[in-house]
C-alpha cells in the first residue's frame, strides 16, 4: 500500500489534543499513513514529525496576539516552504483560524485537499459572508457542534457532524477515593481543582488570583493545581503549598467536588465528566474595552462552552469584573455548599452530555478524512 503523507497543524494545547486523537483514529483505520506538521506534546506522542510548536505562543484578544505576530509570520513562511518542498496528499488543520486560514489557502493553491477540524467560529460571531469563504476553501469540515454543522451546510460546505469527540476522549479509570489516597488528600474536606489555563496570558492573569483565593480558605477546603502542559507545570511549580499535578487532568476533574478554571475546552470536559465548575477569564483592561467596542453585539452572552451550547447559565462564569480573589472565593463557597445548586448543575451537565455523545465519533471522523485520500 502506498504511503499517504498528511500535513497536520494544531497551534493550541486543546487543538493538539483533538488532533492527536484524530491521528490515532486514522492510524487504527488505515496503515501506511505518515504525519508531519505543527503541534505539541500530544501529536509528538502519536508519532507525528512535528517541526515546530506554537502552543506556548497561543493567546486571545486583539492586542495580545500582536507581540507574537513576527513568530507566527516566520512559522507561516516555514510551513509554506515545508509544503512546497515536500510531497503531501492532504492538509488538515485544527482550530486556530488566524494562523490556519492563510496556510490552508496556500495548501489549496498547491492542489491539496483541505480538511478543517473545529472550524473557524464564523458560525458563532461571524457572518455568512465569512462562513462562505471558509466553505469554499475546505474540502471537508469536521464539525463538533450541531450549530456549527448546520451553519456550514447551509452555506454549501461539505460538513460532517458525528457528535462531539470529547465525549469519547474525556474519561478516566481512576476512582475519586484512589486519587485522594495517591495524593494524600483528606476525605473529610471538599476538594477544589484549579485549572488556570494553558496560555501564558491566562497564567499571568489568573494564577495570582487563584493563589490568593486559596489563602482565604484558611484550610476549610483543599486545593490542587492542574497543569495543562509541561510549560504550565514549570510555571505552577513556583506556587508553594499547593500540589501541582500533570497528566492527571481527568482524574483530578472526576475526584474534585468543584473546579475553578479559565474558560475554554476545560469547561466542556468538566461537564462531560459531570463535575460542577466555575469558569473565569480576565483580560488586561484596555484589551477588554477594545474587544467590547469592536465586536459589540457579536460578543457572545456566555463565554463558557456549556452555557453557550445551551443558551443559559447552567454553570457559574465570571468575566473581567468580579474576577478577584474575594469575589471568586465567595462564589466558590456559595456554589460548593449549596446542594440544590450542585444537583442542578450535574443534571444539566448530564443532559448536555447526552446531546453531544454518539457512538464511534472519532472513527467516523477518521473515515470522512480517509475518503479524501482514495
Amino acid at each position: 500500500m502506498e504511503t499517504k503523507r498528511i500535513f497536520i497543524s494544531a497551534i493550541e494545547t486543546s487543538g493538539d489534543l483533538h488532533a492527536a486523537s484524530l491521528v490515532r483514529a486514522l492510524k487504527q483505520k488505515r496503515r501506511g499513513l505518515a504525519f508531519f506538521g505543527i503541534g505539541s506534546e500530544a501529536l509528538r506522542a502519536e508519532g507525528v514529525q512535528v517541526f515546530t510548536d506554537l502552543t506556548k505562543r497561543s493567546t486571545v484578544g486583539i492586542i495580545e496576539p500582536l507581540r507574537h505576530l513576527p513568530a507566527y509570520l516566520r512559522t507561516l513562511a516555514r510551513a509554506k516552504k515545508y509544503l512546497r518542498k515536500n510531497k503531501f496528499d492532504l492538509f488538515l488543520c485544527v482550530d486556530g483560524q488566524g494562523f490556519h486560514l492563510p496556510l490552508a489557502r496556500y495548501a489549496k493553491s498547491r492542489g491539496l485537499p483541505v480538511v478543517y477540524y473545529i472550524s473557524p467560529q464564523e458560525w458563532l460571531w461571524g457572518t455568512p459572508a465569512g462562513g462562505r469563504k471558509v466553505a469554499e476553501l475546505c474540502d471537508l469540515i469536521i464539525s463538533i457542534f450541531p450549530g456549527e454543522h448546520k451553519f456550514y451546510r447551509k452555506l454549501g460546505a461539505h460538513s460532517v457532524y458525528n457528535g462531539h469527540p470529547l465525549s469519547e476522549i474525556v474519561k478516566t479509570r481512576v476512582a475519586p477515593s484512589a486519587f485522594r489516597r495517591r495524593h494524600k488528600l483528606s476525605t473529610a474536606k471538599p476538594l477544589v481543582a484549579l485549572f488556570p489555563g494553558s496560555r501564558k496570558q491566562e497564567l499571568d492573569n489568573l494564577l495570582p488570583i487563584f493563589r490568593e483565593m486559596t489563602g482565604l480558605s484558611r484550610g476549610r477546603e483543599q486545593f490542587v493545581l492542574v497543569a495543562a502542559s509541561a510549560y504550565c507545570r514549570a510555571r505552577l511549580q513556583a506556587v508553594k503549598n499547593i500540589p501541582v499535578l500533570f497528566k492527571e487532568n481527568y482524574a483530578a476533574m472526576r475526584a474534585a467536588d468543584i473546579i475553578v478554571s479559565s474558560t475554554g475546552t476545560i469547561t466542556l470536559e468538566a461537564a462531560l465528566l459531570g463535575t460542577p465548575i466555575i469558569a473565569v477569564y480576565k483580560f488586561p483592561p484596555f484589551s477588554y474595552w477594545l474587544v467590547s467596542r469592536l465586536l459589540g453585539a457579536k460578543v457572545p452572552k456566555y463565554k463558557a462552552l456549556p452555557n453557550m451550547l445551551t443558551g443559559k447559565a447552567i454553570m457559574p462564569e465570571r468575566i473581567q469584573r468580579g474576577v478577584n480573589a474575594p469575589a471568586l472565593y465567595k462564589l466558590l463557597r456559595q456554589t460548593l455548599y449549596d446542594k440544590k445548586k450542585i444537583r442542578k448543575i450535574k443534571k444539566d451537565f448530564l443532559a448536555l452530555r447526552q446531546k453531544l455523545a454518539a457512538r464511534n465519533i472519532l472513527a467516523q471522523n477518521a473515515g470522512a478524512v480517509l475518503k479524501l485520500l482514495q
